[in-house]
């Protein structure tokens, strides 16, 4: 029960945190907006471990380090930066429909790094989710000189979302056996270490390194991109991981994948995003799908 209510916390956590990730992707780039987010949440996470008086430095194996330092570059190096470039690019009810990738990502992972089996109602789930993605970005065409987040190369900012959410399954998979014998608030600082240093050295050889740098500059952007930060990147971030560690990841991941609705409800109330038929249409069959891959 434990981690069912941290898992689906971490999903409303997280949908509150992609609306104004969303928001906060109108000023900073996708780059500076990973390397803000990283350091607001080591912050934090630091800070916690100081007063819960964890330490910063256990007696683990240098495995457990390496692991987790692998699933920090996966997961945040890799995952957020493609997550920022795609939620640039479409609008935040779509990226909803193309995070439902993350429930069969996750079960597919898990098969492989794991052992879990995969029944018939796994892969047809999966199978619907896939299909609420194609749904979900089916729209009307559009003049050619109408500049909007509709009208972005669709195909490729999809292609970029799924590799975001692929990147960020496997980095959560391979340290999930880890995780029921560590605790969560060093395992998460070792991820976000690491994502954020092996981030930081990407920056540093990019020739738009100033560009970026730049940017992080304090500015009224810092309104926005502060509180996302302390939720989407610390809260959602620590509940996400106990999730993980207090339950199965298959369990997890369809608690994980209500974000999918709660960011749908949430564009519609925040950032006025009109309700499609397609989107409606999308919903249902990612929860269907959810439900079938979970419940059979």
């Amino acid at each position: 029960m434990l981690g069912s209510i941290f898992a689906l916390t971490s999903a409303f956590f997280w949908a509150s945190a992609v609306i104004l990730f969303k928001k906060s992707g109108e000023v900073f780039s996708p780059v500076s907006l990973n390397i803000y987010k990283n350091f607001v949440a080591l912050i934090l996470i630091s800070l916690t471990m100081l007063i819960l008086n964890i330490p910063f430095f256990p007696d683990k194996p240098i495995n457990d380090w390496l692991l987790l330092a692998l699933s920090g570059f996966l997961g945040i190096t890799l995952a957020d930066l493609f997550f920022f470039m795609s939620l640039n690019r479409l609008n935040a009810g779509l990226f909803a429909i193309v995070e439902c990738l993350y429930l069969p990502s996750v079960i597919f992972f898990s098969f492989i790094f794991l052992g879990e089996n995969l029944n018939t109602g796994a892969i047809i789930g999966g199978i619907l989710i896939l299909s609420a993605v194609v749904v979900g970005s089916m729209r009307k065409k559009s003049p050619p000189d109408k500049k909007s987040p509709e009208n972005s190369p669709l195909l490729s900012s999809i292609m970029i979302g799924c590799l975001s959410i692929i990147f960020m399954a496997i980095g959560i998979v391979i340290i999930k056996e880890l995780l029921e014998y560590t605790d969560v608030f060093w395992a998460t600082l070792v991820r976000l270490a690491a994502g954020t240093i092996s981030l930081f050295i990407i920056v540093l050889c990019h020739p738009k390194r100033k560009r970026y740098f730049n940017e992080l500059k304090f500015s009224k952007a810092w309104l926005i991109a502060l509180p996302a930060s302390v939720t989407g990147n610390y809260l959602a971030l620590l509940c996400w991981m106990a999730g993980m560690k207090y339950t199965t990841a298959s369990r997890a991941a369809i608690l994980n994948q209500m974000s999918t609705i709660f960011i749908f409800i949430l564009a519609t109330i925040f950032l006025k995003e009109k309700i499609t038929t397609n989107k409606s249409i999308a919903i249902v069959l990612a929860l269907s799908g959810a439900c079938l891959t979970i419940f059979t």
